[in-house]
């Protein structure tokens, strides 16, 4: 285990200690403790996304931050549609990697890997295809104001990958900022691929600021690191 794997340990077990809600036995996950054991924890980061993994091209920006969530009430979003958040049901779950966003500067590019465990395949899938049917909400334009009431403007757009996990295609989602009127809340752009994986869902959101667009060429990147990091999650299961 890397030394900063250890740190994030440290940290993540004092998080889970008080973040965590009791819950019955029943409504555990048949697979994790719950909370789960920084054992465990440790178990799931060696198998997620780490610096080492993003190619240069995403030119994602410095820092790494481990999370696991261990509390009812989570939800997977998906997008916002005009204020309303589309996103799965409710699960109790989560572990994290986030590439980027815990530095300093002003607009970073972030890449991050959520996966959320289920109690067996059968429960991931029906989630799965609960999340396929909320997915195709997330198309069109989005617009509401911020808090501060600035205007926001998003166009959304989905569709199903080229690449499979286990013979099934995933999910992409694109929020797509450009040629909108931009507040400083909505310039970022967002790219985010969605897979099956045994008995977790995962996803993989690449986050951009908005001017510098999404080429071919980066997208084409996220979704072979997408693929990459779903197919390691079950080599190593």
């Amino acid at each position: 285990m890397t030394s900063s794997l250890r740190r994030a340990l440290r940290i993540l077990s004092a998080g889970v200690a008080t973040g965590a809600v009791a819950v019955s036995a029943s409504a555990a996950q048949a697979q994790w403790n719950y909370p789960p054991t920084p054992q465990e924890q440790a178990r799931a980061f060696e198998r997620m996304l780490t610096p080492d993994d993003a190619p240069k091209v995403l030119d994602i920006s410095e820092g790494t931050e481990y999370t696991t969530k261990a509390h009812g009430g989570q939800h997977q979003s998906l997008c916002d549609k005009n204020g309303v958040d589309i996103q799965g049901r409710v699960t109790n779950l989560l572990f994290q990697v986030e590439l980027g966003e815990t530095n300093l500067r002003t607009d970073p590019v972030a890449f991050e890997q959520k996966v959320w465990p289920y109690r067996n395949n059968a429960e991931a899938l029906r989630e799965w295809q609960y999340i396929e049917a909320q997915a195709k909400k997330c198309f069109g334009r989005s617009s509401w104001r911020s808090e501060a009431g600035d205007p926001i403007l998003h166009y959304l757009s989905n569709g199903r990958t080229d690449l499979e996990i286990q013979g099934r295609t995933g999910i992409w989602i694109w929020i797509d900022a450009q040629g909108g009127r931009f507040s400083k809340e909505s310039e970022d752009g967002g790219y985010y691929v969605f897979y099956l994986v045994g008995d977790t869902i995962q996803s993989f959101e690449y986050d951009y600021p908005d001017k510098r667009g999404l080429p071919s060429r980066i997208r084409n990147a996220v979704d072979q690191l997408a693929w990459d990091l779903a197919e390691r999650w079950l080599r190593t299961s």
